[in-house]
């Protein structure tokens, strides 16, 4: 469990990185303050992105709980199982979008994951429960709406918990090893993927905030200006 841990974080902390760099493009910025049905669905298409990279960088686990050590991950083989950290871009899609932007960044990362798997497999309660996820975050969103951009890090950590534990139910219920692969994945995935997220919304929320700051500065330089001229206009335009 050690090593599917290590493998785990690292994949998202790659996750992370990708995040730190979107950030920096000043238009992915300017989504996050907007909220226009064109916004959403360009804020879908980045996160339904994110997910089929980390859908990528799958862990695949062979029946017998060894892991196989993959760079890329192009297809699962039947019988096996895959660690990802595709849930924790849904769970950040659906608290950043909203219950669109996060439903269908979901049924984007599970439909993914079933065709990875193939279409003919058992694999498809990957896309029911992605979806769910997505929408059930952006309910969360619906909440918090006016609060996100000081969302506290152990309230997205503690909605992460509870997504990924969701997902520990699908697989549990789904899927042909059961218990004995979420006993040997829960752990790792539920408490990495969870710290993940965490620092997932506090890069986003941090360069929210320096959106809005920045907008600040430029009306208080306008209302500056205004005050200025004030006595000019006060005696009226002359050369």
């Amino acid at each position: 469990m050690g090593e599917l841990a290590f493998l785990t974080a690292e994949r998202v902390g790659l996750i992370v990185l990708l995040a730190f760099i979107l950030v920096n493009i000043r238009p992915f910025r300017k989504l996050l303050l907007e909220s226009t049905p064109a916004d959403r669905f360009k804020l879908t298409l980045i996160f339904s992105a994110f997910t089929i990279i980390s859908n990528m960088l799958g862990i695949q686990i062979d029946p017998n709980n060894h892991i196989m050590r993959e760079t890329i991950l192009w297809h699962v083989v039947p019988g096996y199982s895959v660690v990802n950290v595709r849930i924790l871009v849904v769970t950040v899609a659906g608290i950043v979008g909203g219950p669109s932007v996060g439903g269908i960044t979901g049924l984007v990362a599970g439909a993914h994951r079933t065709m990875m798997e193939g279409w003919a497999s058992d694999a498809w309660f990957y896309i029911i429960g992605s979806t769910l996820i997505g929408v059930l975050s952006g309910m969360l969103y619906r909440k918090n709406r006016r609060h996100f951009v000081v969302m506290p890090p152990w309230q997205g950590f503690l909605i992460s918990l509870m997504m990924e534990s969701i997902q520990m139910v699908f697989v549990g219920l789904f899927s042909p090893t059961h218990l004995k692969l979420v006993s040997f994945i829960a752990l790792p995935m539920i408490v990495i993927s969870s710290v993940g997220t965490v620092f997932f919304l506090m890069i986003l929320s941090l360069y929210f905030r320096q959106e809005v700051d920045t907008r600040a500065v430029q009306t208080r330089s306008v209302m500056k200006l205004a005050v200025r001229t004030l006595p000019a206009f006060r005696h009226g335009l002359q050369p």
